[in-house]
Formats: C-alpha cells, structure tokens, sequence
C-alpha cells in the first residue's frame, strides 16, 4: 500500500480506529516495535483526525492543522500517516481540503481513510484513492457470542443480522435484552405512532425498534401510503446527511432480506417490486453524495417500489 491516500471500505461493525492503525502502521514501518506503536495509536508520526468532543464532524481546521505538519520532517519513519478513521464524518469544507491535498499530495504524508461505503465521500477523494475493501466479520463468530451472553439460537441468528451499527453487538452482549419482548413492545410502538414517529423509529439507535420500524416502512412503501410519500418524506429530508445515508443502507438491507427469506411468498409482482426498490434505494443513496435534493431522490426511491409495471 503506498498511494497517497488508501480508502477502507469497512463493513457494519468494524472497528475502525483498530483496523486503521493497523494499515497505517503498514505504511509508517516495516519494523515491528514501530507498528505496535501506530497500532496503539502512540507513533510520534501517526496523526489521527477524529471529531473533537462534544462535536459529530470533523473541521477544516483539524485538516488543514494535519497538512501543515506534512511539512516538518517525520520523526521515526520514512513518512507521516494522517488516519480518517470516520471519512464520512467530514465536512464540506474539511472534504475540499483534503481533495486540494490529494491532487498536489504531500512528499513525505500519506493518507488513510475509513468508510462504510464510496458514495459516503466526495467521488473525487474516493477516484484519488486505492481502495481496499475489508471482508465482513465472521458472523457465526457474532452469533456464537450471542449464544454466550446467553441468548437462544433463533434471536442469535436474528440480533446479529439486524444489528449492522458500531458498537451494537456489543452493547446486546454487555447488557442482554428479553428478545420476545422487546420485539412486542416495538411493534406496539410503531403501530402507535404517526408517520414522524414511524420515520425517527426508523432511524433510531435502538436496533430492534429501527428494524420493525424498516419493516413497516417497506410495507407503506408498497402500500403506496400516501402520508409516507409526503408528510414522511419531508420529515425525513430534513434528517442529516449521515442519517439519510444510514437510513437508505439499513431499508436496502431489510429489502434484500426479505427478497432473500422468501418473505414474499409467490407473489411475483411484489418481489419486482422489492427489487426496483432496492435499486432506487442505491441510486438515491448515489444521488445525494452530489447533493441531490433530499426529496426528490427519497422520492424517487419510494416510487421505484410502487409500480406494478
């Protein structure tokens, strides 16, 4: 790996600042004691943007900040390492930065970039980029884990495919939750809800809850609910970026599913249309990297699982 800037394309559950030392030692140094170093994030030549406390984005100023210090020798290895372990996590202005640096790159700075996906980031960082994809974690590893915190094998299987984000699993395993009932309660709740509340559920942290809520949101979708094409969509467009992108990734994943489980049954119509679904999901999910209006691509999606035709 000796581009200027390598992205990491990272599946659900990876644990990023890990994964990315470990590139990033791969870079600074052949010599052992060094990469332990960057592996422990303590290399005097390792410099790591993540976002500030208290703040959800990665700033200009951090960017520019570790672009100055490419101009001061390194001081162990042959370069500098600036780790991005949540690319998707800066902003506009800090993304332009970077794209400046990568077009007139550094001598002695390289880069290393995390996402979960290429249309998180600006397509002219990823096409400046070697790009590496990681494989996913082993999930009958996730599973026999689950087995362990005591969970039976129908809710293993089942918690470790619906539980995609950071953290998530582990959270199941530190604190264990009564599967049956919480499936209950969330359907109970989303049933009660009104179209904003369906949507925040949707988009929720609490990854049992966001999973009925998916579900339910798929049924509306080929329902053709009119109050989701509209009140639903609009509440939705005013989400964050990364909660959209996040949202268009979890409801693609709940449509495989069910095209995959045969939960459609024989209904030849409907698995179609679980299918044009799923690939307006990804074109809206392309669309706003470029900064599509939020509505017109959720819009556009939405009406990719409508047709008949």
């Amino acid at each position: 790996m000796n581009a200027t800037s390598t992205l990491l394309l990272v599946p659900p559950r990876t644990d990023r600042i890990r994964e990315g030392r470990i590139r990033a030692g791969e870079l600074l140094s052949e010599d052992p004691g060094e990469r332990a170093l960057a592996r422990r994030g303590v290399h005097p030549d390792l410099i790591e943007l993540t976002p500030e406390e208290g703040k959800e984005r990665v700033g200009i100023d951090a960017v520019k900040e570790a672009i100055r210090s490419a101009q001061f020798t390194p001081v162990q290895s042959p370069r500098k390492v600036c780790l991005i372990p949540f690319a998707e996590k800066l902003t506009v202005e800090a993304a332009n930065a970077l794209l400046k640096t990568l077009e007139e790159p550094p001598r002695e700075m390289a880069f290393v970039l995390l996402a979960s996906h290429p249309a998180e980031l600006l397509p002219t960082i990823v096409s400046r980029s070697m790009i590496v994809r990681l494989p996913p974690r082993d999930r009958s590893a996730i599973v026999n884990e689950l087995r362990s915190a005591g969970y039976s094998a129908a809710d293993s299987e089942w918690l470790a495919l619906i539980a995609d984000r950071d953290g998530e699993i582990e959270g199941l395993i530190t604190e264990p939750i009564d599967v049956g009932s919480a499936r209950e309660g969330a359907k109970d709740q989303v049933k009660k809800a009104d179209i904003k509340g369906l949507i925040d559920a949707a988009v929720s942290d609490r990854p049992v809850l966001r999973h009925v809520a998916l579900e339910e949101t798929i049924e509306r979708i080929l329902a053709r609910d009119p109050e989701l094409m509209t009140a639903g969509i609009r509440h939705l467009a005013g989400k964050s970026r990364e909660i959209l992108f996040l949202f268009l990734q979890e409801l693609l994943s709940v449509a495989f599913e069910r095209i995959k489980m045969g939960i459609a049954g024989s209904e030849d119509s409907t698995v179609r249309r679980l299918r044009r679904l799923a690939v307006g999901l990804d074109t809206a999910h392309r669309a706003l990297t470029s900064y599509t209006p939020a509505e017109g691509a959720l819009l556009s999606a939405f009406l990719g699982g409508v047709s008949d035709g």
